[in-house]
């Protein structure tokens, strides 16, 4: 139940990252911090509620660590970008990933399960 109220909570950060990527906007920073930023650590919030949803619910918990590993990665190469050397291609592309990935997450938080609440 907390994974879908983080994903929720991250998915407009996913469309401002959209919408700056498309143009439609240029904030770059939210209260004094890079936007992108926020949504790498937001990331790696929601993912680490979906773990503890997961060992709360007693289900699926080895899929979800793997799936929050993979999810996690973006995040981990932006927050480390400045003491490792990535390829440029690919810390151009982490606006787009990240905000992907955020999106993802704040859409499937719109399925709450109902089984969640019993």
């Amino acid at each position: 139940m907390i994974d879908y109220i983080i994903g929720l909570l991250f998915f407009p950060f996913s469309i401002l990252l959209f919408l700056n990527l498309f143009g439609m906007t240029t904030i770059e920073k939210v209260i004094g911090i890079p936007i992108l930023l926020i949504a790498a650590l937001g990331l790696i919030v929601v993912q680490i509620a979906n773990i503890i949803g997961s060992h709360i619910s007693k289900e699926f918990i080895i899929r979800s660590w793997i799936l929050s590993i993979v999810m996690m990665w973006p995040s981990v190469i932006y927050l480390t970008a400045g003491f490792i050397a990535y390829p440029s291609a690919l810390i151009t592309a982490l606006p787009v990933i990240i905000a992907s990935f955020l999106f993802v997450e704040g859409i499937y938080s719109f399925y709450i399960d109902h089984e969640a609440f019993k």
